[in-house]
């Protein structure tokens, strides 16, 4: 039986990567992670008018680039 090659993931283009102070255990692959990155949002196309913003960001695991469940503040 022949095997069967996965597709491929292309790279991701992140915007930012931010350390964390404590490691983590990522919700998804359960790995343990210090950094997370973030990848920025571009709204392509919606055929109504929307008042959502053209633009996000969505923070990712570094090791399996699934999306996490965060939120990114400024704290002054």
């Amino acid at each position: 039986m022949p095997e069967q090659n996965p597709t491929p993931t292309p790279p991701v283009l992140r915007e930012a990567e931010y350390l964390l102070e404590s490691p983590l255990k990522c919700p998804l692959c359960q790995q343990d992670i210090g950094s997370i990155q973030v990848v920025r949002l571009l709204r392509s196309r919606v055929n109504f008018v929307s008042t959502l913003p053209r633009r996000g960001y969505v923070i990712i695991c570094p090791s399996c680039q699934g999306i996490i469940s965060a939120e990114l503040t400024g704290i002054a």
